[in-house]
């Protein structure tokens, strides 16, 4: 059907897009591309490149989008913002965000740290964010949700936590909320694990699940190659119940990605995993335009859009020192649940021209408790920032920017 708009009305959504955030594409239109696609609108219309903001649909949205980046341009988010401080401001160190956010706005944010100072043995700590008027948040004070075992496969580091809600069954009890973490006994970044945890709170503790890890890792002793095993996980909910689409890194022999596996959790007695299915990098380039990996990932669904987010790493690191973590972070979506097929479109890519910091690392989306996106037109990544030298990592500290999908 032919759409019709009168110019006064499109003047009208030009000064609205003048006025409303939008973050850059990953190649941002030019104005003769705005022009084509008021073109496209007037003549009911469109092409391969008229759903800008990739909605699956072409209306004024996409003219706006378009307007937006012509005329002001950036992948600038619209926020900057230091979460919280640290409990000390010597030897503690906070990384690795974690995000679930209710109904009524309140956020959990859960995250690795340190205990002791100047100490680097890694804890899931927790704050609960109050939603203010304003829209800021007011943090609790830091409350340790899962500590390294006493002499377990994680007795030297518990990290790098994902939580959904759901339900899960364990020892004959019920619980409402999973963790999956990285766990480790190495002091070499070797040999990472994927482990589970239930609680029935959002910030009480997490109860261990079993003594072994769900996805286990033994380095092959005969190769000198850096092995670093499996980690960073990320889950997200198939039916908000027991079923969960589990991410992580997989680094040994053949090199380092991003895998998923459909599992069912429902009896964590006997938890049901489906194969490995690596998670396909199509688009992805790195900062100096070679193809790029996935690791370090989060992800949320969208079920309205059948869309998936991702926010994770770019790639190469600095050379200087810390030459471990990156530069800059980015943002991406792509549309259905085909992992192996997943063709990636840039929403934004951030680093250290919009936030003031050398390094900008260890990302995790805003998503509500079953690792979706929630409903609204931009999304929320917390992430990590960290200064240059050979003391950066006692300046992790957790910061959030808003990106408009």
């Amino acid at each position: 059907m032919k759409k019709l708009i009168s110019l006064s009305l499109a003047a009208l959504f030009i000064a609205a897009a003048l006025t409303t955030s939008i973050s850059a594409k990953y190649t941002p239109p030019t104005v003769a591309d705005t022009l084509n696609l008021i073109k496209s609108l007037l003549n009911g219309t469109e092409d391969l490149h008229t759903d800008i903001n990739d909605d699956g649909v072409y209306n004024l949205k996409d003219v706006i989008c378009s307007i937006r980046q012509v005329f002001v341009g950036s992948s600038m988010p619209e926020s900057n913002n230091k979460l919280f401080d640290a409990k000390s401001d010597i030897g503690i160190y906070n990384y690795c965000p974690s995000v679930i956010e209710l109904d009524d706005g309140t956020r959990y944010v859960y995250y690795c740290t340190n205990q002791t100072s100047y100490r680097v043995v890694d804890y899931v700590g927790c704050r609960k964010g109050t939603l203010n008027a304003d829209g800021t948040y007011t943090w609790s004070s830091e409350k340790v949700v899962l500590s390294p075992s006493d002499n377990l496969w994680d007795a030297m580091h518990t990290c790098d936590p994902s939580v959904i809600k759901g339900s899960f069954t364990y020892n004959g009890t019920e619980y409402a909320y999973l963790m999956a973490y990285l766990g480790c006994t190495s002091t070499d970044n070797q040999e990472n694990k994927v482990g589970l945890a239930v609680s029935n709170s959002p910030d009480g503790e997490f109860i261990r699940v079993g003594e072994t890890p769900i996805v286990d890792f033994t380095k092959d002793s005969s190769s000198t190659v850096f092995q670093w095993g499996v980690g960073q996980p990320s889950i997200v909910s198939i039916d908000k119940a027991g079923k969960v689409w589990l991410f992580y890194t997989r680094g040994d022999l053949n090199g380092t990605r991003t895998v998923v596996r459909e599992c069912d959790f429902s009896n964590l007695n006997a938890p049901v995993l489906g194969n490995e299915v690596k998670v396909a990098t199509t688009n992805l380039v790195e900062l100096d335009g070679d193809k790029d990996i996935i690791n370090n990932a989060d992800f949320a669904y969208d079920s309205a859009t059948n869309k998936f987010y991702a926010a994770s790493d770019c790639h190469p690191n600095p050379t200087n020192e810390p030459n471990y973590i990156p530069s800059h972070f980015r943002v991406t979506s792509f549309k259905g649940t085909d992992f192996a097929k997943a063709t990636w479109k840039y929403l934004a890519t951030i680093g250290p021209d919009d936030t003031s910091f050398a390094r900008n690392h260890n990302v995790g989306l805003v998503r509500d408790e079953y690792g979706h996106m929630p409903s609204r037109g931009y999304l929320t990544v917390y992430y990590t920032v960290s200064n240059e030298g050979s003391t950066s990592l006692w300046s992790y500290r957790l910061y959030d920017q808003q990106i408009v999908k």
